[in-house]
C-alpha cells in the first residue's frame, strides 16, 4: 500500500493544479503585455460554467464525436498516473515505459482527429489534418528523446530514467531536454506552433478539431489539454532537476516537501512559456517541417553524442560537448534561408567555438593564456562586430536578407546529417589523426569546414557567400586550436584581423554588384555578356 499513496497522491495533484497551470500562462502573458489579464484560478470557473452549460452536437456526428472527449481525456489521465511527476519507484513505475507513453499520446491525439473530422465540418478537417501532420513529423522526435535518456540510464522507463542525475556526467543530454521543449510546444499547440487562444480559420489546428463541441464535451477536451500540458511542464521540469523528485516511503513532511517542488517547477515553468510566447511569434503552418526539423536534428544530435559515448566507454568531456555545440548551430544555418536566422546561429557556433578554447584551458594549466585571448578575440569579433556589420549591410538592403539557395531547407538539414556522418567515418579511416589529442574536436572542425564549403556551392547569392566563408573559417580556426594549440598573439591579431577585412571587402562588393545589376543571383550574373 505504501507504493499506491503516492501515485494517488501525485495523481489528484496534478489533476488540481492543470487548470492552475493554463491560467498561469494567460496571467503571466497578460502582465508581460501590459495588462492586467484575469486570475490564474479563472479556468476552474470556465470548466464548472462549461459543464453547465446544454450540449449541441452535429446532426452528421456519430459515436466517434460523442467517444472522442471520453478517450481523450483517458489518455490524458493515463499520463498524469504512470509519468512520474512528484514521486519515483511508485506502484506504476514499470508502466512508464517511453514507448507506453508514446502510445497513450498517440491514441489521445487520433481520437481527437476522429472528433474533428466526424461531424464533416471543413474546420474540422483541416484542423485535423494538419494535427495529423505535425503528429507525423514530432512523433519519431519523442521516440529518439527518450531512447537517447534509455541508452544513457539503462532504463526503458521514465521512472528509472529519472531516478539518476545525469545532466552534469552527460551535458549532451540538454539537446534531447531542448528537443523534448520543442516537442512540449507542439503537442500541446502552443506558440510558435499553434495558437491557443485564435479561432482564425487559416492558423488553428488543435482549436479547429474541438471547434463543433460545446457544454460538458468542450469542458472535457479543455481540460485534458490542460492536463497535458502540465504533464509536459512536469516532465521537462524533472529532466532538469531530477533531484526535486522525492522517492516512495518518505513520510508527511517529504510528501509536503516534494509537493512545494512540485508547486515552484509549474510555476516557473508556466511562467518561462509565456515569457516565450510573449516574445515570439506564431510560425506559418507550411514552415511547420522547419519546426519539426529542427527538434529532430536536436533530439538525433543528443542520440549520436550518447552512442559516441558510449561506444568510446568515456564520458563526453566539456570541450567535446561544445565541439558538438558548435556543428549543431553549424547544421541550422546551413539549412535556414534567412540571413537573421543565419547570422544568428553562426554566433551561437562562434561562441561554442570560445568555449571549447576556455574548456581546453582547464587541460593546459599553466599555458592557457593564449586560450583566453582566443575565446575573447573570437566572442568580439565573430559574436559582436562581425554581425553587426552583416545586419548594417542588410538594413540598407533588404533584399540581402533572404538568401537564394538551390535546396530547400529540410532537404539541406538531411544534407549537412549525411556530411556528418561521411566525414565522421572518413576521419576516423585516416589512421595518422589518431596521434593528435582531442579528436573529437579535430572531426567537429573538418566538419564545419566541409559545412562551409558546401554552403558556399549551395548558395545562389553573392551576399550569402560571406556565411560560407565565416563558417569556413571558423572551422580553421578550430582546426588550428586543436592541432598547434598554440601560436604568437601577433598572429591571433592578424587572423581576426584578415576575418574582418574579408567580410567587410565581401559584403561591400555584394552591395556593389547590387546597384550595379539589380540582383545578386549568381545564376543570373553568369549569364552577364559584355
Amino acid at each position: 500500500m505504501t507504493a499506491v499513496y503516492p501515485i494517488v497522491i501525485q495523481f489528484i495533484f496534478v489533476l488540481l493544479i492543470a487548470p492552475f497551470a493554463a491560467g498561469l500562462v494567460r496571467f503571466v502573458k497578460a502582465r508581460l503585455q501590459g495588462r492586467q489579464g484575469a486570475s490564474p484560478f479563472l479556468p476552474y470557473l470556465t470548466l464548472l460554467t462549461l459543464l453547465k452549460k446544454e450540449m449541441v452536437l452535429p446532426s452528421a456526428s456519430s459515436w466517434i464525436f460523442r467517444a472522442a472527449p471520453l478517450i481523450v481525456l483517458a489518455s490524458a489521465l493515463g499520463l498524469a498516473l504512470i509519468v512520474p511527476t512528484i514521486f519515483l519507484g511508485g506502484a506504476l513505475a514499470n508502466m512508464s515505459d517511453f514507448l507506453i507513453v508514446g502510445g497513450i499520446l498517440m491514441l489521445g491525439s487520433i481520437f481527437l482527429v476522429l472528433g474533428g473530422l466526424d461531424p464533416g465540418s471543413a474546420f474540422g478537417g483541416m484542423g485535423s489534418s494538419r494535427e495529423m501532420t505535425m503528429a507525423a513529423l514530432l512523433e519519431p522526435t519523442l521516440i529518439m528523446i527518450f531512447a537517447t535518456y534509455s541508452f544513457v540510464s539503462g532504463f526503458f522507463t521514465l521512472d528509472g530514467m529519472l531516478s539518476q542525475s545525469l545532466i552534469l556526467s552527460s551535458p549532451f543530454l540538454l539537446l534531447s531536454i531542448l528537443a523534448l521543449v520543442l516537442l512540449a510546444l507542439g503537442e500541446n499547440a502552443r506558440y510558435p506552433v499553434d495558437n491557443p487562444a485564435t479561432h482564425l480559420e487559416l492558423t488553428m489546428i488543435h482549436e479547429a478539431m474541438i471547434l463543433e463541441y460545446s457544454g460538458p464535451y468542450l469542458a472535457i477536451l479543455e481540460y485534458a489539454s490542460m492536463i497535458k500540458l502540465s504533464v509536459f511542464a512536469f516532465l521537462i521540469g524533472n529532466f532538469i532537476f531530477p533531484t526535486s523528485l522525492v522517492s516512495i516511503g518518505v513520510g508527511p513532511a517529504g510528501i509536503m516537501v516534494a509537493l512545494g517542488y512540485a508547486l515552484v517547477k509549474i510555476v516557473v515553468i508556466m511562467s518561462l512559456l509565456a515569457l516565450l510566447e510573449s516574445a515570439i511569434v506564431k510560425m506559418r503552418f507550411y514552415r511547420m517541417n522547419e519546426y519539426a526539423t529542427v527538434s529532430f536534428v536536436t533530439a538525433f544530435f543528443g542520440m549520436a553524442a550518447a552512442l559516441f559515448s558510449g561506444f568510446l566507454g568515456t564520458s563526453v568531456s566539456y570541450e567535446t560537448f561544445f565541439a558538438a555545440l558548435a556543428v549543431f548551430f553549424a547544421v541550422f544555418l546551413f539549412g535556414s534561408i534567412r540571413a537573421r536566422s543565419v547570422m544568428r546561429y553562426y554566433m551561437l557556433s562562434s561562441l561554442a567555438i570560445a568555449a571549447i578554447a576556455i574548456a581546453l584551458s582547464r587541460i593546459d594549466g599553466a599555458g592557457a593564456e593564449h586560450l583566453y585571448f582566443f575565446a575573447l578575440g573570437t566572442v568580439l569579433v565573430k559574436v559582436l562586430i562581425v554581425p553587426a556589420f552583416i545586419a548594417y549591410i542588410m538594413n540598407h538592403y533588404k533584399s540581402l536578407a533572404q538568401l537564394q539557395t538551390f535546396l530547400k531547407p529540410t532537404p539541406s538539414y538531411f544534407l549537412a546529417i549525411v556530411i556528418l556522418i561521411v566525414a565522421f567515418f572518413a576521419i576516423s579511416s585516416v589512421h595518422f589523426l589518431n596521434v593528435i589529442k582531442l579528436s573529437s574536436v579535430l572531426y567537429a572542425a573538418v566538419t564545419l569546414l566541409i559545412l562551409g564549403v558546401v554552403k558556399m556551392i549551395i548558395n545562389r547569392n553573392v551576399f550569402s557567400q560571406i556565411i560560407g566563408l565565416l563558417v569556413l573559417e571558423n572551422g580553421l580556426a578550430l582546426f588550428t586550436l586543436v592541432t598547434i594549440q598554440t601560436f604568437p598573439i601577433f598572429i591571433e591579431l592578424g587572423i581576426f584581423a584578415v576575418t574582418l577585412i574579408s567580410v567587410f571587402i565581401l559584403a561591400k562588393l555584394s552591395s556593389n554588384i547590387k546597384e550595379l545589376y539589380g540582383s545578386t543571383d549568381t545564376e543570373e550574373l553568369r549569364n552577364l555578356t559584355d
